[in-house]
């Protein structure tokens, strides 16, 4: 059985023909419409009359607070015209064929912890940097989800105890890439539509001191979010993931900032290991097709 597996993000829909073993027959991506929902089903019907023909059920990865259980979107993320919709029910009625959605991190997660980074980890979690902060904490196999689903929703977390009513204070929007582009775009004079996030790495990699030094910054709010993680739920491993993760000056930058956190604490505290993502971007697939696998099973 093969199916179409898909990871719907903030700036693209990265596209898979995938079978039950995880392995990816065929690959593809498209630029996320931003328009509307009418604009969404668009681009799916054309990503469904390319490969429709192939696959007998469909798996979607997607960012915002999901019901995996009833196909329920009660929020889209960055995609605000995905809140408050069966969208599960809606694609099955168009395509007549299973659908399973789910929370992009949580799908991460999942892939983590069955087969990559997190596997035989008591407790774990994920954090995915991209347009904003996505996670999940694993305990044993599973993936906690919480009351409601919002486990695991790190973007929500506040950055600023004294200011936390708006969303620019969150941590999906401090540390998110865009974020990152944004401040090396201001502190370089450049309009920020010039770079990108391989862009900016190149930059840190050529040991660009304005770079390195924004690099810093977003490292600095990145490890004091892991350690406030850190003592709520005491993982033994925190897998970074997002396109960024394949960065190794990244994780270099995270370890140096996390180890002044710990240095400035007066108290013997256990440190938690920084990993990446064994699957890295394909992590959000590979978990999609994990839980739709689950689910058809029950």
């Amino acid at each position: 059985m093969n199916l179409l597996v898909l990871d719907i993000g903030g700036s693209s829909i990265k596209i898979a023909v995938m079978d039950e073993k995880h392995t990816i027959i065929t690959r593809d991506k498209v630029k996320t419409p931003m328009d509307g929902m009418d604009a969404l089903f668009t681009c799916l019907d054309d990503i469904w009359k390319r490969y429709g023909s192939q696959v007998e059920g469909l798996a979607i990865s997607m960012p915002g607070v999901i019901d995996s259980a009833h196909g329920f979107a009660y929020t889209g993320g960055a995609l605000r015209y995905l809140e408050n919709r069966p969208f599960a029910k809606e694609l099955s009625e168009r395509y007549h064929i299973p659908v399973w959605i789910g929370n992009d991190a949580k799908c991460a997660a999942l892939c983590e912890v069955t087969l990559g980074s997190l596997k035989d980890t008591g407790v774990g979690a994920v954090c995915i940097i991209g347009s904003g902060i996505g996670g999940a904490v694993t305990i044993g196999n599973n993936v906690l989800t919480g009351v409601h689903g919002f486990a695991g929703e790190f973007s929500y977390l506040s950055s600023d105890w004294k200011n936390c009513c708006g969303f620019n204070e969150k941590w999906g929007a401090v540390n998110s890439v865009y974020a990152l582009i944004a401040n090396v775009a201001a502190k370089k004079q450049l309009d920020k539509d010039q770079l990108d996030g391989k862009a900016v790495f190149e930059l840190c990699n050529q040991k660009d001191e304005v770079a390195l030094s924004c690099l810093k910054e977003f490292t600095d709010y990145l490890a004091a979010g892991l350690y406030n993680l850190q003592a709520c739920v005491d993982p033994e491993k925190i897998a970074i993931g997002g396109g960024i993760s394949k960065q190794p000056i990244l994780f270099e930058y995270i370890q140096k900032s996390l180890d002044e956190i710990y240095a400035a604490i007066p108290f013997n505290i256990p440190r938690v290991q920084i990993v990446n993502c064994k699957y890295f971007n394909d992590s959000n697939l590979m978990g999609a097709l994990a839980n739709y696998k689950l689910i058809m099973k029950e």
